[in-house]
């Protein structure tokens, strides 16, 4: 229990959140630790300065601060991170969510009794000041299960051996984004996983569905699939597949291409041709373009605020 853990945070444009997510890990029960801040803010900027004065008010050795000569992105702060750290283990939180206090104590002591690598919990998704709990994939057949499910696990739910995430070259920084699903994929099917079943973090769900890049989301759903299409047709995992190709071609969609939205939607329905959520959007897309899909994400969005309880 006495291995060092580092924590790297990424950090950018978000010198008011900083303080809560440094303080959650100094509120931690596991005190062999060391936290790694990497500043992606451009340098001169006035966000540079803002999270340089957020970090000054903390006077801990235990915390090293990092700054990148330019914006380069969550994936490589992530990577810079990583480079920097001297821990046993290597956690990752995101400048805007919060650990519970015993997040640590209880992955360390996980991974070290059932002799894993990687260790992720469930989670608390937080939006509009309302929280609601979220389950993860079980940790058997964990690299298949994400391949099926189609996304990954919250970056800020891992606790990783250094070692193994050093060992598959940490984040692939040439992918556009889908970099933390990836990194999960390439770790799942070399090293075992151990998932705890109770809420560690919470995380603060942006109105991501809404508000995304779409085309960046367009382009990394299309790296995933040419990166791993092999293996899902190897594995049997069409469903999956087809879930990859309905995601492309949401983003594509929403991205004013609908000429290849309606190739891809086409294709997943090769892939799962009985998937009517599918077969609806090809259709409204065909003729009604991004505006249902749209309206219908705004929806989701609505209705899952309302259900979050208090």
């Amino acid at each position: 229990m006495n291995k060092l853990i580092t924590v790297i945070i990424p950090t950018y444009k978000r010198a008011h959140a900083l303080p809560k997510a440094i303080n959650s890990v100094k509120q931690q029960s596991y005190l062999n630790w060391e936290v790694v801040i990497v500043d992606d803010n451009s340098p001169n900027s006035a966000a540079r300065d803002q999270t340089a004065a957020a970090i000054a008010q903390f006077e801990d050795k235990r915390i090293r601060y990092i700054c990148h000569d330019a914006n380069k992105g969550a994936c490589q702060a992530r990577n810079t991170g990583l480079d920097a750290a001297s821990g046993e283990y290597v956690a990752f939180l995101d400048d805007d969510d919060i650990w519970q206090p015993n997040k640590l104590e209880l992955q360390v002591a996980a991974l070290e009794s059932e002799n894993a690598d990687i260790c992720y919990s469930d989670m608390y998704l937080e939006y509009q000041g309302r929280k609601k709990y979220f389950t993860c994939l079980e940790q058997s057949n964990l690299y298949t299960s994400l391949l099926s499910q189609g996304f990954g696990i919250c970056t800020s739910a891992l606790l990783v051996s250094t070692l193994a995430i050093r060992d598959v070259g940490g984040f692939d920084n040439t992918l556009p984004s889908m970099q933390d699903y990836d990194l999960l994929l390439r770790l799942s099917k070399k090293y075992n996983a151990i998932r705890i079943a109770e809420p560690l973090i919470t995380y603060q769900l942006a109105d991501d569905g809404i508000s995304c890049n779409p085309v960046n989301k367009a382009n990394g759903h299309r790296a995933i699939i040419n990166k791993y299409q092999e293996e899902y047709q190897r594995l049997g995992l069409f469903r999956g597949l087809s879930r990859q190709y309905e995601s492309l071609a949401d983003f594509e969609l929403r991205s004013g291409n609908r000429t290849l939205a309606i190739r891809h939607y086409f294709k997943a329905l090769k892939v799962t041709p009985t998937s009517m959520r599918v077969y609806i959007k090809f259709v409204f897309g065909s003729f009604f373009g991004k505006k249902p899909l749209e309206y219908y994400l705004f929806k989701r969005q609505q209705r899952s605020s309302v259900s979050m309880g208090s």
